[in-house]
């Protein structure tokens, strides 16, 4: 035995001999490190694999099989990068191992011993040697994996062939597969690969089922509504849609954006407007333009429908209800907007009518209205409708606001900013440093070389990685006069490596 198989087997006699459980369960912990793609772990879960004795052989190739799908294609890459020439039993574990060394021969041999094994092991080995790049190899395997028809194998298959249908030498062989599964006889098998938990997997049975038909009316609302995955459901709706328009209206209730989209693009097109009071206010923005487009499309102006239902809200409205109006109104409307949507943003709103205030609004409401504000507002209105929000006690209203003064940052005032920095909430404290240093490269200078020298470790390690950043690019201005004193005191004082202090010195010359 050599020094490596030595280490290999040591390191495998630790594993096997944890407390936390013996047989499969080391197995998965190699099985999931090698699944990573990295070479070190597919080599020593193959090291693993083939001084496996016993029991262990069983247990890791049940690992195998239940190991991601990518994983295949790993130990197949790295199975050629050794030369080894497959010795070792004659078991199915020794078959799969050798259906991936060079020599093919040796793959052919194993190719036709796995022939005659069932399971979906063999399977999963048969369909990685449907892409080989020796011909007869090739050949046989696709022959062998069109005789496997049990709903395993089947589930198998796909998870390895829908991973492998891009590469060169595919050809065609995932649309014989898929040919295979329109016949009648195997639409246990297409229901078993529409549940499978393989997401790849799910998909290509979902629409495969959909195309033959499987899914009654139940099924398709079933899936719409609740599935997990946000293709399947799109790929449900659709058909439930194309099968019975008139269940639009339950499907805008749906969790999914995508499928909300598609219940509202369904509806007639001379849908009352007080119905689509819902969509106009989603919280997606792809269902509210899908529900001003049915507007559009009839000639009115949903900019007018968000005004007249935001006049509307009370104390009473909900508040998705009112920020959704928000955000809509913010994506139509125009600046003569700007009043009602600083209204919603203000904690103290003006008075909607003569000796009677607004609510009070929750934070969710306010934060789509500061958005709104910094998509319509001009420049100057930006500061002036906005700047009075920063230091708001709601730390989530703060960050919206300085976020959306932003694209300003230069006509913003240095101070009301300067202290949100100070604010213990770490996401207000993120936005601030943004805003003051989209400034200028001067005033992202002197905020960094302030926090470099405040008594915060992790503010002075962000801001000496920032001043690296900062020098990893060319300014094309000087500091001006008054800034350049309080540059280079804030130099001094800040705690930076001497070789960046040397280079900033340089620079403020």
């Amino acid at each position: 035995m050599s020094e490596g198989d030595g280490v290999l087997r040591g390191r495998l006699g630790r594993a096997f001999g944890k407390e936390r459980g013996s047989g499969p369960m080391p197995w998965r912990y190699l099985v999931l490190a090698a699944a990573g793609g990295r070479a070190g772990e597919a080599d020593e879960l193959l090291g693993a694999l083939r001084t496996a004795t016993g029991t262990e052989r069983a247990a890791g190739l049940r690992a195998l099989v239940e190991a991601p799908p990518g994983l295949w294609p790993v130990l197949d890459q790295r199975t050629r990068a050794h030369h080894w020439f497959g010795g070792g039993p004659d078991d199915l574990l020794g078959l799969v191992l050798r259906s991936m060394v060079r020599d093919g021969r040796v793959r052919e041999d194993a190719v036709r011993g796995l022939t005659g094994v069932p399971g979906p092991a063999a399977t999963c080995a048969l369909a990685l040697r449907t892409v080989d790049w020796v011909v007869p190899v090739r050949q046989r395997a696709r022959e062998a994996l069109r005789a496997r028809l049990d709903p395993d194998e089947v589930v198998a298959a796909a998870r390895l062939l829908l991973r492998l249908g891009g590469r060169v030498r595919a050809g065609d062989v995932l649309e014989e597969f898929r040919a295979a599964l329109t016949v009648p006889a195997q639409r246990r098998s297409v229901r078993r690969l529409a549940g499978d938990t393989d997401r790849r997997t799910r998909r290509f049975g979902v629409e495969l089922a959909l195309e033959l038909g499987e899914y009654v009316r139940g099924d398709l609302v079933r899936t719409a509504l609740h599935d997990r995955d946000q293709v399947c459901r799109r790929l449900c709706a659709q058909r439930l849609l194309e099968l019975d328009p008139d269940q639009a209206g339950r499907l805008m209730w749906a969790r999914s954006a995508a499928v909300r989209e598609l219940a509202v693009d369904a509806l007639p097109d001379d849908v009352p407007a007080t119905r689509l009071v819902a969509p106009l206010a989603d919280r997606s923005r792809m269902v509210r333009a899908q529900a001003r487009w049915k507007l559009y499309k009839r000639g009115e102006p949903p900019v007018e429908v968000y005004r007249r239902q935001v006049r509307r809200c009370g104390r009473t409205t909900p508040a998705h209800l009112v920020a959704g109006l928000a955000a809509g109104l913010g994506e139509c409307g125009d600046a003569s907007d700007l009043p009602l949507l600083a209204r919603l943003a203000t904690r103290e709103p003006h008075p909607w009518e003569p000796e009677e205030r607004g609510p009070v609004w929750p934070p969710v409401v306010r934060r789509a209205a500061v958005r709104a504000v910094g998509r319509l507002a001009s420049p100057d209105d930006r500061c002036r409708l906005l700047l009075p929000l920063v230091d708001e006690p709601e730390p989530s209203v703060v960050r919206e606001v300085l976020d959306a003064l932003r694209p300003v940052a230069g006509a913003v005032p240095v101070g009301p900013v300067r202290a949100a920095v100070d604010r213990p909430e770490p996401a207000v404290r993120r936005a601030a440093l943004r805003l003051l240093r989209a400034a200028g490269p001067w005033q992202r200078m002197e905020i960094d070389l302030e926090l470099a020298a405040g008594r915060q470790p992790e503010a002075a390690a962000e801001a000496r990685d920032d001043l690296r950043a900062w020098l990893s690019r060319q300014v094309y201005s000087r500091p001006d006069r008054d800034r350049l004193p309080r540059l280079r005191r804030l130099l001094g004082d800040a705690d930076l490596p001497e070789s960046m202090r040397r280079v900033l010195a340089v620079v403020l010359r």
